[in-house]
């Protein structure tokens, strides 16, 4: 199969749209707009009700999820622009909560919201009503019967893929190498319901990852998003992609994954006798550490590309990448009623050319030129506690072509660096404002910072930047074949995980090997 007849698509399938974000549906459209290729929208007709102090989550009142709902389903249909930008409505669904969550997404424009309770009844509504629909389970690995996927009950037509990761954490397995632990009280994840017990059950399902996400930022970095291989960008081409499994997860960076087996592209199922034989091309976003080849959620082959690559020689042009990131600074214990930071600047390559700016943004409020030329601006919005006390960070990735000795500038707030090409490839940098500390101290306090016995507080106290280490196309590019020699008897699946040197991982769906 030509993989070339295939173009590579990005969307999150799960930002969760409340009650809360009906009067700013506008400003997330125009979020997703500037992050993502094709949105299913997630609304969530579900609430915390309570009873004499107790509080519990339920279906919202019936006329309120009509209303919402209308308007979900008109946001989609007025906004669904094939080629530029595409919407499915959807919603999520998670019954009386024994069942899995699980979100339906419809190919048409309008389709129903169906208020049953368990997933039996939510698969027979949408056939009897011949629904061009999916549900997809998502945080599969939380507890069997309480809001974990039960997979006795299951429908491949239907449930083509799953969320193997997204901001609750990670469903691969039970083992926490990353874990279902960001939502305290949902969690452990545990055995029963895991994305590998799935695949061992011997079901044709495939992988991907969406934020799941209730701040109204689709595309939520960091927090997971779905990758797809379609024909085209339109809903049907999209829905086909779908149906056949093209496509994958990635946590955050757009690592871009083609793997191949015996030919076939990711989702496929393959007749095959014998030795077979295994493609992979990665494209990523930062250094690549490793890329791991399991057969039947084992593994049996691995490439490690730390090590292999070297920052080029000479003076020729190359392509690299380089990461601004924005977004430390004081905490609000630190700085009480502190204002969002707000920045704005611009990255110079006189000599070079910006060929694609990647934005990783987590919140409304950034923007970014580009990419055109050799220079772009751009502005961040920065502020407040991060997940599970994490940065609250906003970056730019860009992907930039000059040579080594050309001048790089970056100038934020005033503030400006220079360095070549070159140097940007050995060292990573901080830009920050202890002047702006200073002054706020005289104000704030009527001190005289230069008398006080430390300067440790000018740098904590101060908004900060990072420009990483610039990663030469050698480092975050390259292709591993491998040949599994003797693959079992009968039905075998193949898959995926990229590591990159930051920690940010990919997995592709199976490819599924009938060894005749």
């Amino acid at each position: 199969m030509n993989m070339q007849e295939y173009k590579l698509f990005w969307g999150d399938s799960h930002t969760n749209i409340h009650s809360r974000h009906m009067d700013s549906l506008q400003a997330i459209l125009d979020h997703a707009r500037a992050l993502l290729d094709f949105w299913p929208i997630a609304y969530y007709p579900q609430e915390y009700k309570e009873k004499k102090g107790f509080r519990y989550e339920d279906w919202l009142e019936e006329d309120r999820v009509e209303r919402e709902w209308r308007a979900i389903c008109d946001l989609a249909a007025e906004n669904n622009h094939p080629g530029e930008f595409v919407i499915f409505p959807g919603y999520e669904w998670q019954g009386d909560g024994r069942w899995g969550d699980h979100n339906v997404f419809y190919l048409e424009d309008h389709g129903p919201l169906i208020r049953v309770n368990s997933l039996p009844e939510l698969y027979r509504e949408i056939r009897r009503r011949g629904l061009k629909a999916f549900a997809i389970p998502h945080h599969t690995a939380y507890i069997v019967g309480i809001r974990g996927k039960n997979w006795d009950v299951y429908d491949g037509e239907l449930s083509p893929f799953a969320e193997i990761y997204s901001n609750h954490g990670c469903s691969e397995s039970d083992e926490e190498w990353i874990g279902l632990r960001a939502n305290r009280h949902m969690g452990p994840g545990v055995s029963g319901g895991t994305i590998e017990e799935a695949l061992d059950r011997g079901y044709r399902l495939g992988i991907v990852c969406s934020t799941d996400n209730h701040t109204g930022s689709p595309g939520f970095y960091g927090s997971g998003l779905m990758a797809c291989y379609a024909k085209a960008l339109t809903r049907e081409a999209l829905w086909e992609a779908f149906s056949e499994r093209r496509v994958y997860g990635v946590t955050g960076d757009r690592i871009e994954l083609s793997f191949t087996v015996e030919g076939a592209p990711m989702g496929s199922y393959v007749h095959h006798r014998g030795s077979v034989h295994i493609e992979v091309d990665v494209r990523g976003c930062d250094a690549l550490d490793r890329i791991e080849l399991l057969r039947n959620n084992t593994l049996i082959a691995g490439y490690f590309h730390s090590g292999r690559w070297s920052v080029p020689e000479g003076d020729d042009r190359i392509l690299f990448k380089l990461r601004l990131e924005v977004g430390w600074g004081p905490t609000p214990e630190e700085a009480s009623g502190l204002p969002p930071r707000e920045w704005e600047g611009y990255i110079l390559v006189p000599e070079g050319r910006i060929v694609s700016v990647e934005r990783c943004w987590r919140s409304r409020g950034q923007w970014s030129e580009g990419p055109g030329g050799g220079t772009c601006r751009f502005g961040f919005r920065t502020g407040g506690h991060g997940p599970e006390g994490k940065t609250p960070s906003e970056a730019l990735i860009f992907e930039i072509e000059a040579r080594p000795s050309d001048r790089v500038e970056i100038s934020l707030e005033g503030k400006e660096l220079r360095f070549t090409v070159a140097e940007a490839m050995k060292h990573s940098r901080v830009l920050f404002f202890p002047d702006e500390v200073k002054a706020s101290i005289r104000d704030t306090y009527g001190l005289d910072p230069e008398l006080l016995p430390r300067d440790d507080p000018f740098y904590f106290l101060s908004h900060k930047a990072k420009v990483h280490r610039a990663v030469p196309e050698a480092g975050y590019h390259t292709s591993w074949e491998h040949t599994d020699p003797s693959p079992p008897r009968g039905v075998n699946h193949y898959r995926v995980r990229v590591h990159q040197r930051n920690g940010q991982v990919a997995w592709s769906s199976p490819v599924w090997v009938e060894n005749l």
